[in-house]
């Protein structure tokens, strides 16, 4: 990674929709086994931006740390083997767990565009969930989108549902993911 943690952190805090494209460009642009060891220190350092006033800013955040989140689940859902290039899923719990705290807090979101991005947060993580089998966060997931739907209404709840939605849907298409065999090139089903 050429970037700094701080770098990507400034490029979101400017609310300047080219350097947050840009942000969120080359980060994705970083194979996932590179994002894993950093991306500890990505979260923390973007984190903090969340607090802004500025809704687009907090939209920025919750794009970039959702779109640098290695999904290396899905490398490991799709083996036969424990691990893959030496991480194993609970190598990624502790990453997983704090960016699905941090999409749950952006769910609730005064701004649609927050709550918007943080569907699409959840879609992602119910696509790793599923493919990597990791059935107990599913539904603890599940269990609190449901919480929250009886604690919210109007738009956030609307929000919510999505969310709900989206797991649902998601989780089939994870099942069915998670049957493939991965080759050096990407997924092989000849298994």
């Amino acid at each position: 990674m050429n970037e700094s943690p701080t770098w990507y952190a400034n490029a979101l805090e400017s609310g300047e929709s080219d350097r947050v494209n840009e942000a969120i460009d080359r980060i994705e642009a970083i194979d996932a086994t590179d994002r894993v060891p950093v991306y500890d220190d990505l979260f923390d350092a973007c984190r903090p931006i969340y607090k802004s006033d500025d809704g687009y800013v907090r939209q920025s955040v919750v794009r970039f740390l959702r779109d640098a989140y290695p999904r290396f689940e899905l490398r490991l859902g799709a083996s036969a083997t424990e691990s893959v290039e030496g991480y194993t899923l609970d190598d990624l719990s502790e990453q997983r767990t704090a960016l699905l705290e941090f999409l749950l807090e952006a769910l609730t979101d005064d701004d649609g565009r927050v709550r918007r991005a943080a569907v699409d947060g959840i879609e992602t993580l119910a696509l790793v969930l599923a493919t990597a089998e990791l059935d107990a966060e599913r539904q603890a997931l599940a269990e609190e989108l449901e919480r929250l739907q009886t604690a919210h209404s109007g738009d956030v709840q609307t929000h919510i549902e999505q969310a709900r939605r989206t797991l649902e849907e998601r989780s089939g298409i994870g099942a069915m993911l998670s049957g493939l065999q991965l080759s050096d090139d990407g997924f092989d089903s000849d298994g």
